[in-house]
């Protein structure tokens, strides 16, 4: 991939800031929903987009342990249609995920149980989810956490053991989502020139690419692989200006990953990119006067609707006394695009997966 020469001067910058916060995790509901009869088998891969349990909760709560506490998971709804408030299911939102969006458009409930919340030598017949939240593509940057590659090495090594049968590869297919921690600043340290910054992009996209050529061989049947949000939309990067502009930098980042990855992956078969780039901006960022009807159902569409006290601090967050809350949350979530600091409300990962429905489903159901 090559970069126009006016561009170059900002890619080191807005790596930098392309993700300050780093990326956290979130799994799926405890209980309470039983799966559909489907055809399909769902395995899901990546970080706190897509996590639905991976993470353990923590006491106290912390950071990267909060979406397993008050006020995630406070619009949670039972399978009986049922409103069941305040009922913290591990993901980092106050309902449901990308994952879960597409489990429903393949016939399922919700995104698969999580691999730490399942015993051993067993896999749900929906399937399993590997995400784990604050993972890197890259190993370097997973710290404590799983990359993609060791994700899809424990999946490999459930698909030679028997736990995943040949029956549920039959009609599998994967979700790949990671959300940028592989450009946290302290991760492109040191990357003072433009080559070796392209150099470093192209490092990420090709292990995405090596591992998608993966699962394919391990006899996954259809690969979606997000592309990268705007991350420059994201609260974390609005709030300085008072939540009413994204930063051009973190997007423009996002779209030199994108185009990319779009390299990496064209010559590839039975492989889809989801392009949450696009559906995200036609929300958040739309240009004037383009606004769509999705988009106007959002009175906030920068600001999160739980937003901490403190500029460093977090949604969820809580003083020494557990009576003291170091965050405020909104009357209305369904009026607000993003839940956190980085996360989508229910409400809006809804509006971003009904412009990418009728496309991801004409994907999975294409024999």
């Amino acid at each position: 991939m090559k970069l126009l020469p006016a561009v170059l001067g900002l890619v080191l910058i807005l790596l930098l800031v392309l993700n300050p916060n780093g990326a956290e995790a979130r799994p799926a509901p405890t209980g309470g929903h039983q799966k559909k009869a489907s055809s399909y088998t769902f395995f899901v891969f990546g970080d706190d987009l897509a996590d639905n349990g991976n993470l353990p909760p923590t006491d106290p709560v912390t950071k990267m342990s909060r979406q397993w506490a008050y006020p995630y998971g406070s619009n949670y709804v039972d399978a009986d249609g049922f409103p069941r408030p305040n009922t913290p299911s591990g993901r980092f939102s106050n309902y449901k995920i990308q994952s879960d969006f597409i489990a429903t458009m393949m016939g399922l409930e919700e995104a698969p149980p999580a691999h730490a919340l399942t015993a051993k030598k067993t896999c749900d017949p929906s399937g399993m989810t590997f995400a784990t939240g604050g993972a890197g593509v890259l190993q370097s940057t997973s710290h404590e956490v799983p990359a993609l590659a060791k994700q899809v090495d424990t999946f490999r090594k459930m698909v030679k053991d028997g736990t995943i049968t040949g029956k549920q590869l039959s009609q599998s297919v994967a979700l790949v989502a990671f959300s940028g921690n592989d450009y946290a600043g302290t991760n492109v340290i040191g990357l003072s020139s433009p080559n070796d910054i392209n150099a470093y992009i192209g490092k990420v996209t090709k292990e995405i690419a090596t591992n998608v050529d993966q699962l394919l061989k391990l006899g996954v049947t259809k690969v979606l692989v997000n592309n990268l949000h705007p991350i420059g939309c994201t609260p974390s990067h609005t709030r300085t200006t008072n939540y009413t502009t994204c930063d051009i930098f973190g997007n423009l980042g996002a779209s030199i990953h994108n185009n990319n990855l779009k390299q990496v992956m064209t010559s590839k078969k039975n492989v889809y990119i989801i392009d949450v780039y696009t559906a995200f901006v036609n929300i958040v960022d739309h240009a004037a006067g383009k606004s769509s009807e999705l988009s106007k159902q959002f009175k906030r569409k920068l600001s999160p609707c739980c937003e901490s006290l403190d500029s460093k601090g977090y949604c969820g967050q809580q003083g020494e006394s557990s009576a003291e809350l170091l965050y405020t949350v909104c009357d209305n979530s369904n009026r607000f695009f993003y839940w956190d600091d980085m996360h989508p409300t229910h409400a809006g990962w809804e509006a971003v997966m009904k412009q990418l429905e009728k496309p991801l489903r004409e994907f999975v159901n294409q024999a």
